[in-house]
């Protein structure tokens, strides 16, 4: 075949066959078109092509893409240009699940998985370059703690979008290995030591088991956090009755520590429309095999509206919602009942946005459920950049736990 005859090659195939690390459990190596089509069939990657997507989650993996190895120069180069430092720690600090066990009774088995993330309380940074200048001395920085899931390595963060969205913001990105809250907890004391964290401008967010996580966070611990982003997790998850995941846990009892301690947990709960297939609620038969049904995604939605003191939303209006035609659009995807005015469209780098806000009965947004269109068990950009918008709302004053609302 002769030159003017070979097949032109779509650049956008070129960004599908990029591989990256998975997991660090059995070495897994994946391509970016595997998220899009091994995984779930049902994704029109077509129309991902046609509207720009393709190139939008290539420029989002770069950092995981360009290099299998997070402590490669070429990494630490692109989050450089981003004016983003970014810096190890705890690799020599072994975590002793011995003593963990004796203290809380939850013994840690590794199989069937070897679990790497889970031998060191290992912990990346990304701190933006302003931090370190003397004109800076005494200014505080917004921190994140972004939480990996499953058995994917940290540096697979490095991939999901958070931190280029931290660099546009110059917030500070705390990454544990170990995503247990006292772990965590143990970190950002030693961040602090480190860093110009502002204790009052600390939050929570995750993907997949991450997602879990950063719920289990927002449940259990409103005395650190101001706002938690639970993302791709069960949203049900905050009255699970067993410990799910690679780490050994105490299940949470159902009883949210804001309830208690009467203050508000701001949450913004994120999905794909084809992650779970939680939408419409009305629809929804349970994920990964779990049994479930609209109940149980009305239940942990209401859990979440009950702790910010908002309009619970009743079954029996999600169930009436399959036969009704006066709906938004919103309404429509989600299949969910909307008070006027709180629920928006967003069409942004190629992909459509649906989310839903409940407002507390002092008219202010600290519920808010999202959910992206044609989109599998995968982080996006807009994922983060509307998290980190939601978060930027809000505060908590670390001696009263207040939860402060900036407008």
């Amino acid at each position: 075949m002769s030159r003017r005859e070979m097949p032109k090659i779509d650049p956008r195939d070129l960004i599908l066959d990029r591989q990256f690390v998975m997991t660090d459990g059995k070495g897994r190596i994946d391509r970016i078109r595997d998220l899009y089509t091994t995984f779930n069939d049902q994704v029109d990657l077509q129309a991902l092509k046609d509207g720009g997507y393709i190139e939008v989650v290539g420029k989002m993996m770069e950092p995981v893409t360009i290099s299998r190895d997070d402590h490669s120069p070429e990494v630490i180069a692109y989050f450089a240009k981003l004016g983003m430092v970014k810096e190890f720690h705890g690799e020599h600090d072994p975590m002793s699940w011995s003593e963990y066990g004796k203290d809380t009774g939850y013994q840690y088995d590794p199989a069937p998985f070897d679990a790497p993330q889970n031998l060191a309380k290992r912990w990346n940074s990304f701190v933006p370059v302003s931090a370190f200048r003397p004109e800076n001395a005494g200014r505080k920085y917004p921190c994140v703690v972004v939480l990996h899931g499953g058995f994917n390595p940290i540096s697979i963060i490095d991939g999901w979008g958070w931190v280029q969205e931290a660099a546009k913001r110059e917030w500070i990105v705390i990454v544990p290995s170990i995503e247990l809250d006292s772990i965590i907890e143990e970190i950002l004391k030693k961040a602090a030591e480190l860093y110009p964290v502002d204790p009052e401008r600390i939050y929570a967010c995750g993907f997949s088991y991450g997602g879990f996580m950063s719920n289990m966070l927002g449940n259990k611990r409103p005395d650190i956090f101001a706002a938690v982003a639970p993302c791709g997790a069960p949203m049900d998850n905050a009255f699970c009755e067993e410990a799910i995941g690679p780490e050994p846990q105490e299940p949470f009892d159902g009883k949210p520590r804001a309830l208690g301690l009467g203050t508000y947990m701001p949450v913004m709960n994120i999905y794909g429309e084809l992650d779970g297939f939680r939408f419409p609620f009305y629809n929804y038969q349970g994920f990964l095999g779990r049994p479930g049904g609209p109940k149980d995604l009305v239940d942990g939605l209401n859990s979440w509206i009950r702790v910010n003191h908002g309009r619970e939303v009743s079954l029996e209006d999600v169930m009436a919602m399959k036969d009704r035609k006066d709906v938004t659009d919103a309404e429509a995807v989600l299949g969910i009942p909307l008070m006027e005015g709180c629920g928006e469209k967003v069409q942004r780098q190629g992909l459509t946005h649906y989310i839903a806000s409940f407002p507390s009965e002092d008219g202010v947004v600290r519920t808010r459920l999202m959910c992206t269109m044609n989109m599998p068990h995968w982080p996006t950009p807009e994922m983060s950049y509307q998290a980190f918008e939601f978060f930027s709302h809000f505060s908590r004053n670390r001696e009263t736990l207040e939860s402060i609302y900036h407008a």
